[in-house]
């Protein structure tokens, strides 16, 4: 279970890089990238919620109904806020929420190379050795 907890505080420094990034480079788009951030942030404390105590099908479908109509819900924000705006700032907007969206994946990525988690060390029995 620390391991979830490790993700989610490294994907909060990816969200807040991305939202310190998105502000220097690209204003205009940086409600978009922290509304992708602070959605996938929520769908993953929720998951921690459910998945930590007994795992029941009903719970998880819920959870998992719930996560999709919070992603639909944000495409058509972002749908119905930039249309008048034109094709290339709907293209942009989409970009920087996805990067928000994504930042789970990117925190469970980068937890996964060696120099956040350390590879567990493997027992070497005598025996084996000697075998060898």
């Amino acid at each position: 279970m620390k391991d979830v907890y490790v993700i989610s505080i490294i994907a909060l420094i990816y969200s807040v890089i991305l939202a310190i990034v998105t502000l220097i480079f690209f204003n205009d788009y940086l409600l978009w990238a922290i509304l992708g951030s602070a959605v996938a942030l929520f769908n993953h404390s929720l998951m921690i919620k459910v998945t930590k105590n007994t795992i029941t099908s009903y719970k998880l479908v819920t959870h998992l109904i719930q996560r999709y109509v919070f992603y639909i819900v944000i495409i058509a924000i972002v749908f119905f806020d930039t249309k008048e705006l034109g094709t290339q700032v709907m293209i942009n907007s989409y970009i920087f929420l996805l990067l928000g969206i994504a930042s789970i994946k990117f925190g469970a990525i980068l937890y996964s190379t060696p120099l956040i988690k350390k590879p567990k060390e493997v027992e070497v029995n005598q025996n084996d050795t000697e075998n060898s």
